[in-house]
């Protein structure tokens, strides 16, 4: 999960700089990278292993998923700023 994490840190801060630099694949980019953390963290949130437990304690889970939404909300705000020229 720090693996995972580290990447979505890293992919966010090129989306930055792309967005910056006004390059035309970053709104999608962004829009992708959003539905796969997402993804990815109502799978721990709701994944269960052998016991019946979810694989990552429920705090932790939704911990992950306060990220989703501050994603959400960047990109919301990303679609609905004009497209630079």
């Amino acid at each position: 999960m720090s693996v995972i994490g580290a990447l979505g840190v890293i992919a966010w801060f090129g989306t930055t700089w792309a967005i910056n630099a006004g390059k035309r694949w970053a709104r999608p980019a962004a829009t992708v990278m959003f539905v796969l953390g997402t993804g990815i963290g109502l799978a721990g949130l709701l994944t269960k292993d052998t016991s019946g437990a979810t694989g990552v304690p429920p705090v932790l889970g939704w911990a992950g998923m306060t990220s989703c939404l501050a994603s959400a909300l960047a990109v919301a705000l990303l679609w609905k700023r004009p497209r630079s020229t």
